[in-house]
């Protein structure tokens, strides 16, 4: 997997091929054209991915996630790096209830993102966020003595509401 992506459904060689189908997509923006006598020009920037799949279908998020991997800038510290593999993965959140048609009223979240993580494994560090939290933490596991500490499960969130940090404006 030279992409270094992956997803759950269909099979890993079946998304391969499907990315045949978006080999018209490009980082960047489009260059004007001409239809006949008229000249064509772009909206804005970013006109290359005209056409990437949108929905939270597993195929549409793999061509979305091939695209933006392998369009993004390397990063020169582990820190920037983790920043930016977030904001790749903010574009695959799945929201609570998506899932459910409208005279459904969902009981749990079984398809919703729960959490989302990144792991630099050179510096041993694993970063994640939650559903109900966005912030990005960390768990440094240079910092534990396995030896010592034993297995534990801890509630990624103990309360289940995005902090609102109030801003003074003076």
């Amino acid at each position: 997997n030279t992409l270094g992506i992956l997803t759950n459904s269909p099979g890993f060689e079946w998304h391969m091929t499907n990315l045949n189908n978006y080999i018209n997509l490009y980082s960047g923006t489009t260059n004007p054209r001409t239809l006949g006598n008229i000249k064509l020009s772009s909206f804005g920037a970013g006109s290359g991915f005209l056409g990437i799949p949108g929905d939270v279908t597993p195929p549409s998020r793999f061509i979305r996630a091939a695209f933006y991997q392998t369009s993004s800038p390397q990063k020169e510290t582990a820190i920037e790096a983790v920043i930016q593999s977030f904001h790749i993965l903010n574009n695959f959140d799945i929201s609570i209830g998506i899932e459910f048609s409208e005279s459904e009223t969902p009981t749990d979240i079984p398809s919703a993102t729960q959490w989302t993580s990144s792991t630099d494994l050179t510096h041993r560090v694993i970063y994640y966020r939650t559903m109900y939290n966005s912030d990005i933490r960390c768990i440094d596991l240079k910092a534990i003595d396995f030896n010592r500490v034993k297995y534990q499960a801890v509630p990624l969130d103990l309360i289940k509401q995005q902090p609102i940090q109030p801003v003074q404006i003076n």
